[in-house]
């Protein structure tokens, strides 16, 4: 009987398929990373958009990096696009807080009759008076309630709009009513409607799930 035996290692396809191996660790990690990113931007898309009226869930976007291939440590990003007007919008319905006027003073809310607001922001009760020649708000004070800034006039049918008299309605007096233009708020607290925290939790778990399942399938 021989005493010994003799065996070889062939180091080229040993390293060949450990290269392999760790490239499908790193491949598996970054398409979960990928997947899971894509899947929470969805999801706060389809949350806000559930929550809030128009298309600021338009407003979510996501991006990994890298897309694919391997890598050591890949990084999914989602964030708000657009102006800062968005970003607030957002923070306003995903956050708890409130907004106050500077140095203790009202809020002046634009109501519908106020009319346009603009694209970047709520307009200004000094703004509306510039738009609305020889037109002065008038305070009205609420016991109990939000006092007002009102201003005597009609409103458009239509858009709802404040709309000044004629001359001839102003002289007979017909067809006038006061209108409220703005409510005085002291703050107007944040809806808070979008929980983000349980659909980011839920990510997370999946990009785990998602991981492992990836890793159980890599062969060499």
């Amino acid at each position: 009987m021989p005493d010994g035996a003799d065996f070889s290692i062939d180091t080229a396809k040993l390293a060949a398929d450990s290269d392999k191996l760790v490239r499908g660790y790193l491949s598996a990690g970054t398409l979960a990373v990928g997947g899971a990113t894509k899947k929470l931007e969805r999801a706060l898309e389809a949350a806000t958009r559930a929550a809030v009226p128009g298309r600021l869930w338009r407003a979510w976007g996501s991006q990994a990096f890298p897309r694919t291939g391997p890598a050591k440590n890949p990084v999914g990003t989602v964030f708000v696009n657009g102006s800062a007007r968005s970003r607030g919008a957002i923070a306003f319905w995903t956050q708890p807080g409130a907004i106050r006027g500077k140095q203790g003073q009202f809020l002046a809310v634009p109501l519908p009759a106020a009319g346009s607001r603009g694209r970047a922001r709520d307009l200004t009760p000094g703004e509306w008076e510039r738009a609305h020649p020889d037109m002065r708000l008038q305070f009205v004070y609420r016991p109990g309630r939000a006092s007002l800034l009102v201003a005597v006039g009609t409103v458009n049918g239509r858009s709802g709009t404040f709309r000044q008299l004629t001359e001839r309605r102003a002289a007979s007096g017909r067809g006038s009513a006061t209108v409220p233009i703005f409510v005085l708020l002291p703050l107007v607290k944040f809806r808070n409607a979008v929980a983000v925290e349980p659909l980011v939790a839920a990510a997370e778990a999946e990009l785990v799930s998602d991981y492992l399942a990836r890793v159980s399938s890599t062969s060499l």
